[in-house]
């Protein structure tokens, strides 16, 4: 039980948070915390946005039938929720079709068949398609115009942009567009702010809720000041309760316990996106098509069973709430019981002897939460981890980043292998294909890495626990606001810290979490369901007087008087002869 500490830099009492932003990166503090509209790039920036525009109006004077795309992730509910209320708003008779993926497939290839039967004129494809040629060639053929609003960045080997069936707008292949951090969602808003001076409105920014929750959901990054300005305006809204979206309201809602009372990019991020996308890749289909139907503020009433009440009339916002409730924790138990599956392949064949764990997706691991349990792997074992699955020759499935170790940008780190044929998504988290062949070549390389003994924990102060004291807490702490997606949240190395056993306790009906408190500050070390009894123990036989090197980070406790508190990450317990008293919440 060890980790090493990589000191950041040195954190100044009254200036923690200039300090900390300053080691992130962050020359601009002050546009940092508060972008403003200046920091927005006009959407006429964007390659073929004025066609799109054209096209789209047209069809609607026109009153065409329109088939729209939403894609299977939380970016593409939102980005097809946005433009799909966008476009009733303005006219509401026009009649939309909307395609839901059954399954968890991307794109346009397990839909195109059914678009050529129907008598649509436009095909609206939201956060996909730049991609689809042949599919796209398809509609086009067949009489159709197709409008892309993506943000993937799909190039052929020769650098040129594929499709040429439809009109793309994609900020990745817009030159004069700076921000390539946008997610879909971003994208077919700033096509509603080019429909908004068209049509003399100013409907667009009433959706910025979807704006915020679609690119949180996405990983947008946030040290990009005009998805910065987009996310903070759509929470704006959410905290204050002016935002128009039901379903989104109802999620914060019945999370807000969970997310400490506060609406945060965190927040959003760890406790509402997970409902939709449990639902995505977990939920039945008709479910699914509700789930969308709710995020377009539909106000239709349904009868869902619940437990000791029977059949209960309620709105399509609480049903699917409450489905979503249901299919997060059926993926919870799935991604436990197969994690718990692998960790016992991992310990036969001595996988976790490598920097990198390489794992096969059985038959009996479940193939719609790989990336969830590639996350839960990497957690534990403390270092990155590719969960891929075998179908012929090819290897597919997810890999996860471990920010606990020297690979900080995994994603890179396999491009740069040159054995990968794919390699797609973010920093810390993407898909992934590799040839059978060349998975041999990847353990010869990780074979000749050195291996992770134990984690590295890249912390921005170090405090001994007598010259810690509850104000540097709460100084940083009063900024959780800011922290998230690509903007982690520091952490601190703190030392010495003593404690009596009598003042260490197990709380929770689950046994989940440890706490103790030392100068009016509370350190509590929680899992989100596995019981942590036995580490009690083990602590306890330790001795009468134990002191902790802590590493964690800073927050208060809203739930318990406003205490100040260091959430553990990870800690180190040895025996002490330092003597401490008590102290309770």
């Amino acid at each position: 039980m060890s980790f090493k500490i990589d000191v950041l830099g040195k954190v100044r009492f009254g200036n923690e948070l200039e300090d900390i932003l300053k080691l992130k990166g962050i020359t601009d503090i002050n546009s940092f915390l508060n972008p403003t509209i200046e920091n927005t790039e006009s959407e006429l920036r964007f390659d073929n946005i004025e066609a799109a525009r054209d096209i789209l109006v047209n069809h609607i004077s026109n009153n065409s039938v329109i088939d729209l795309l939403v894609d299977c992730d939380c970016d593409g509910y939102t980005s097809g929720a946005n433009i799909y209320q966008y476009i009733k708003r303005i006219k509401p008779s026009i009649e939309i079709r909307c395609f839901i993926h059954r399954g968890k497939i991307h794109g346009l290839k397990d839909v195109v068949d059914s678009m050529l039967l129907d008598n649509s004129k436009l095909v609206i494809i939201p956060d996909a398609g730049s991609g689809d040629v042949d599919e796209c060639k398809k509609l086009k053929e067949s009489g159709k115009e197709v409008i892309i609003l993506d943000h993937h960045n799909i190039r052929n080997n020769d650098n040129t942009i594929p499709n040429n069936s439809a009109v793309v707008v994609n900020n990745q292949y817009s030159s004069r567009v700076t921000d390539k951090a946008m997610t879909g969602v971003g994208i077919t808003y700033k096509f509603t702010k080019l429909l908004d001076k068209y049509y003399g409105v100013d409907y667009a920014d009433e959706y910025l809720d979807v704006v915020a929750l679609g690119m949180i959901g996405d990983r947008a990054d946030t040290l990009n000041l005009q998805t910065r300005y987009l996310i903070l305006k759509g929470l704006e809204q959410i905290k204050s309760k002016m935002n128009k979206n039901k379903l989104i309201s109802a999620f914060v809602d019945a999370q807000m316990y969970s997310m400490n009372n506060k609406v945060t990019i965190n927040g959003l991020g760890f406790y509402v996106c997970p409902l939709i996308n449990s639902m995505i890749r977990l939920g039945e289909y008709e479910d699914k098509c509700y789930m969308f139907e709710a995020l377009c503020n539909s106000d239709k009433m349904l009868e869902r069973k619940v437990k000791g009440k029977g059949m209960v009339n309620m709105t399509i916002q609480e049903y699917v709430l409450k489905a979503c409730q249901s299919t997060n924790r059926k993926q919870k138990k799935i991604t436990e019981e197969s994690a718990d599956i692998l960790s016992e392949e991992i310990k036969k064949y001595g996988m976790d002897k490598l920097p990198i764990l390489v794992c096969n997706a059985r038959d009996d691991v479940d193939s719609n939460s790989t990336g969830l349990i590639a996350n839960r792997l990497a957690d534990q074992y403390q270092r990155p981890c590719l969960l891929m699955r075998r179908k012929g020759d090819i290897c597919k499935g997810s890999g996860r980043g471990c920010d606990k170790c020297e690979i900080l940008d995994f994603n890179k780190w396999c491009k740069d292998t040159g054995l990968f044929n794919m390699v797609d998504g973010h920093p810390g988290a993407f898909g992934c294909e590799i040839s059978f062949e060349n998975t041999n070549k990847l353990f010869q390389l990780l074979s000749t890495m050195d291996r992770i003994d134990e984690p590295t924990y890249h912390v921005y102060n170090i405090y001994d626990a007598d010259k810690l004291h509850d104000q540097i807490i709460k100084n940083v702490a009063k900024y959780d606001y800011i922290w998230g997606n690509t903007v982690q949240e520091p952490i601190f190395f703190i030392k010495n810290i003593p404690c009596n056993k009598y003042n260490l306790n197990l709380i929770g009906s689950k046994q989940n979490k440890i706490e103790f408190t030392y100068h009016n500050i509370k350190f509590t070390k929680q899992t989100k369901g596995s019981s942590l009894a036995a580490l009690y123990k083990e602590i306890l036989n330790v001795g009468e007087n134990i002191e902790f090197d802590v590493v964690g980070r800073f927050s208060i406790d809203m739930k318990c008087n406003k205490t100040p508190q260091v959430l553990v990450d990870d800690w180190i317990y040895y025996k002490s002869d330092k003597i401490q008293g008590f102290g309770f919440c």
